[in-house]
């Protein structure tokens, strides 16, 4: 009995036959077919000898037909990723006017007419990322303002961060490999603002008493101005070292610093931090 080569499943994609993606491209009837030209003399134990998914666990992976509208959705999400991921590494590697949509295209290993179907320009693809990523850290908006003084004295006390402290983190790390150049000195000096005054400003007035928030003075302006820019310098630090904590941590160390009076030891808030 021939062996189930790993080479063999690698030349019809095998690591690309457990991802819902590729099922719905290809489609079951086309993957049955170079599935049973391949596996015709392989036994069940010839794959699991050689890799982790079984014969069953591979055709049980490839989903029926996709509609052409779930098809055409998958391919434009992976699309747009690949173009993301290019584009931050052309603009860390070049600056923005550093490179042209033919070496985009050509890193994201698409055609121009691709990036066409997507986008107007370079300027359109940016503006396009900088909103989704505003975009879905601003849904998070109601329950920064919904924070209250006693989930932080709680938080100083027990170093449990209000839970929206971790979601904040959570979708930074989501968007980090674009958001790490974004707020970079090659970055967008537009769309840092905006993530200082639409984001970090709301965070630092959450840790306000209500009577700084509603008639607010000169100095309350510059106290919140003041931290919301370094919290921006804070988020881009923890991206820039490839965000080594985790987002509870990163909650902890923001909330820690911004609870931190002049004097006082530099150190973690709370018995849960310090675990």
């Amino acid at each position: 009995m021939a062996p189930f080569a790993r080479a063999e499943l690698e030349q019809i994609g095998r690591k690309m036959l457990c991802n819902e993606y590729f099922g719905a491209s290809l489609g079951r009837k086309s993957f049955m077919t170079e599935y049973t030209k391949v596996t015709a003399n392989a036994s069940e134990s010839d794959v699991k000898s050689g890799d982790p998914c079984s014969l069953d666990d591979l055709k049980d992976s490839v989903p029926g037909p996709a509609s052409p509208g779930q098809a055409e959705d998958r391919r434009s999400i992976r699309t747009k990723r690949m173009l993301s991921e290019a584009f931050a590494q052309l603009l860390e590697e070049r600056g923005f006017d550093g490179f042209s949509v033919g070496d985009l295209a050509e890193r994201a290993d698409i055609n121009r007419a691709t990036f066409y179907s997507h986008y107007r320009d370079m300027s359109g693809m940016l503006h396009t990322f900088e909103e989704e990523i505003l975009t879905s850290l601003m849904s998070l908006k109601p329950k920064i303002q919904a924070v209250s003084l006693a989930e932080l004295f709680e938080f100083a006390q027990t170093g449990i961060p209000p839970s929206v402290t971790i979601e904040v983190f959570d979708l930074l790390r989501e968007h980090g490999s674009l958001l790490r150049v974004l707020l970079s000195p090659k970055g967008d000096a537009v769309f840092q603002a905006h993530m200082r005054d639409r984001l970090c400003a709301d965070l630092v007035r959450s840790v306000l008493a209500r009577k700084y928030t509603e008639n607010p003075t000169a100095l309350t302006e510059y106290y919140i101005s003041y931290y919301a820019s370094a919290m921006v310098g804070l988020i881009h630090h923890w991206l820039a070292l490839g965000m080594p904590e985790s987002s509870q941590e990163m909650a902890c160390i923001m909330l820690s610093i911004m609870m931190l009076k002049p004097g006082e030891p530099i150190e973690l808030m709370g018995k849960a931090c310090n675990e």
